[in-house]
């Protein structure tokens, strides 16, 4: 397992079916010892071997631990809260949802949009300003890891311009 790899196997889960490897639209998985593997060097971290396996053996890397290493320094630390949230906790107001985030010893919470104001602002700028062509957006990082592993012809075409998240933080 990779542990710095969003995406991984727990090998004694899988039930060697192989429906990840069928379904694995970059081809990232590989049949190691009997088990079916995501390759991280291959895997564009889309998560859809996550969805399709019925055993659960693969799963998306869970940062908890790291989290409140990072709330134990002293040092405040920041939640960049992505606008799906509203989905994930339906019924829940932003209020209680922030204030949870804030118990829970973070400094302060703001919603990745934020970011994503100045994404846009910057992408109409490239195209304004810059020289006319095709362009694909930095603003997904499974399509950006796409684009790097699978088609490297169109790197180049990536805007050079980070994704909301990373532009908010």
């Amino acid at each position: 397992m990779d542990s710095n790899h969003p995406v991984y196997t727990v090998p004694n889960e899988c039930q060697d079916c192989y429906r990840c490897v069928r379904q694995c639209p970059v081809k990232a998985i590989r049949i190691r010892d009997g088990h079916a593997e995501v390759v991280p060097e291959l895997c564009v971290a889309c998560g859809h071997c996550v969805t399709v396996c019925p055993a659960g053996a693969k799963r998306v890397r869970r940062d908890i631990g790291r989290a409140k290493e990072l709330l134990k320094t002293g040092v405040p630390v920041h939640v960049s809260l992505a606008p799906s949230w509203a989905a994930e906790f339906a019924g829940l107001g932003e209020e209680k949802v922030v204030a949870a985030i804030r118990k829970l010893g973070f400094a302060d919470v703001a919603e990745t949009a934020v970011g994503a104001q100045e994404v846009s602002a910057e992408t109409a700028r490239l195209l304004r300003d810059g020289p006319p062509a095709l362009w694909l957006s930095s603003a997904c990082p499974a399509a950006v890891r796409f684009i790097v592993r699978h088609m490297p012809e169109l790197t180049g075409r990536v805007t050079p311009i980070a994704s909301p998240a990373m532009a908010h933080a």
